[in-house]
């Protein structure tokens, strides 16, 4: 999987999508997404009609919830640390400095924005890869969070990232 500028421009990969599905995250807006499919010894190069758009009502969303000083989305926690694992639903604080993971009173993992945190749109196999996000707190520790709809989780990565950003912190994925 590749992000491109145009269809002519140079193209980058997207570290960690080398699965067969590749659900595009609010990153992607205004590009191009190729992908490389290799069948029977000959490779074909895909691509998207046109650049992703923004999805429909997520820059209102994202304007509401960054006048809060925290936003709350429901989740289930699909893996924790690679590892297959059934759960209840969860909430996912995004906060201007820091994100919490919690159920009830029991606090999953909670952290201030630093450079050692990771959270992207999943990029490898999940099942329902477009309301997925994949967070690691701090290294030895990750979680591939599901939300209730793919305009809930695109917000929570752009108001975390924005968040992140705001302390100078950049929020990335695996290997970016």
């Amino acid at each position: 999987w590749y992000r491109a500028a145009s269809e002519s421009s140079r193209r980058e990969a997207i570290s960690g999508a080398n699965q067969s599905v590749y659900a595009p995250e609010p990153y992607d807006v205004g590009r191009v997404i190729q992908a490389d499919i290799l069948c029977n010894g000959h490779k074909f190069t895909v691509t998207t009609d046109g650049p992703i758009n923004t999805a429909s009502g997520l820059q209102s969303r994202v304007e509401s919830l960054l006048r809060k000083s925290n936003s709350e989305f429901t989740v289930v926690i699909s893996q924790m640390n690679g590892q297959d694992h059934v759960s209840r639903s969860h909430v996912f604080t995004v906060g201007k400095a820091r994100v919490k993971l919690s159920r009830g009173w029991i606090t999953k993992a909670r952290e201030i924005y630093s450079n050692s945190m990771q959270l992207c749109g999943v990029r490898g196999n999940a099942n329902a890869p477009a309301k997925a996000l994949f967070w690691q707190p701090r290294k030895g520790l990750s979680f591939l969070l599901t939300f209730e709809s793919e305009q809930e989780r695109n917000a929570a990565i752009v108001l975390s990232r924005k968040y992140a950003y705001d302390c100078n912190v950049t929020l990335v994925g695996p290997d970016d």
